[in-house]
């Protein structure tokens, strides 16, 4: 399927590992012209080596885009590189972890910060040229706990910000809708990346389990018994294609149908 993406410049914040690497592959093979931005330029210069070893047209900044600054220097290399961005992928980090009782305001703060502020300072940063082309893609990529919060992992700022996150992508769906532009979240399950493995490590530890172990247990409960992987970020360049102009506000589950929910 053409997705009509070709040529088209897509911004990865997150984009030198896991979910981010994911999607920024993703995007190349559809023949965008992808910037790779994340904090450490060592694993950054890793991303755009193996991106463009598969042939994708591909460049990097090394940006911190939990900041305003960090922001608007990512934009600034994308545009430098091939043009203002016309996608825009908003993969942070969504702050520190931890049990309401355990975690201090900083913590919330945090989460605020990362989830909803950077958020609006990124659309911000991309709005005026996207409005100026009369097409924009901006998707978030979260977890499935904007959907029902996560009860099993200590995450009271998480799950409390990604919600913010999602309402204002909401909001923001219904303002940039009449300039061409959609505005979408991706709530992701469990995804095999180097940083998911980390966690639950610990967690079987703690259960008495190995890694492998633990993570048997857990895909039998659910339909489609894997994990995810980065390469199921297909989901994210079509959400940011042609193909999905009239798809806005709106959430799709990337989860191997692990929730139970309706809505």
């Amino acid at each position: 399927m053409d997705l009509g993406i070709a040529g088209k410049v897509a911004l990865v914040f997150g984009g030198s590992k896991g979910i981010g690497l994911g999607c920024a592959h993703e995007f190349a093979r559809e023949g965008c012209k992808t910037v790779v931005a994340a904090r450490t330029q060592a694993t950054v210069d890793d991303a755009v080596a193996e991106v463009r070893m598969a042939g994708g047209q591909v460049a990097g900044i090394s940006a911190d885009c939990t900041t305003k600054d960090g922001i608007a220097l990512a934009v600034k290399a994308a545009a430098d590189a091939f043009g203002s961005p016309d996608i825009l992928i908003f993969n942070v980090d969504s702050g520190p972890k931890g049990a309401f009782f355990d975690v201090d305001d900083e913590t919330f703060v945090a989460a605020n910060n990362n989830n909803v502020m950077a958020f609006r300072w990124a659309v911000q940063a991309v709005f005026a040229d996207m409005r100026k082309k009369g097409w924009g893609r901006i998707l978030t990529i979260g977890t499935n706990s904007v959907k029902a919060p996560h009860r099993k992992l200590p995450r009271a700022a998480q799950n409390t910000y990604r919600v913010g996150a999602l309402a204002l992508s909401k909001t923001l769906s219904a303002e940039l809708g009449p300039f061409g532009i959609t505005v979408n979240t991706l709530g992701t399950g469990a995804i095999a990346t180097p940083q998911f493995r980390d966690v639950f490590t610990k967690i079987a530890e703690a259960q008495g389990q190995t890694y492998e172990e633990h993570i048997a247990e857990r895909v039998s409960a659910w339909p489609v018994q894997r994990m995810g992987t980065p390469e199921d970020m297909a989901a994210a360049a079509f959400l940011c294609s042609d193909r999905a102009g009239f798809i806005t506000g709106q959430v799709l589950i990337v989860d191997g149908g692990n929730l139970e929910v309706l809505q």
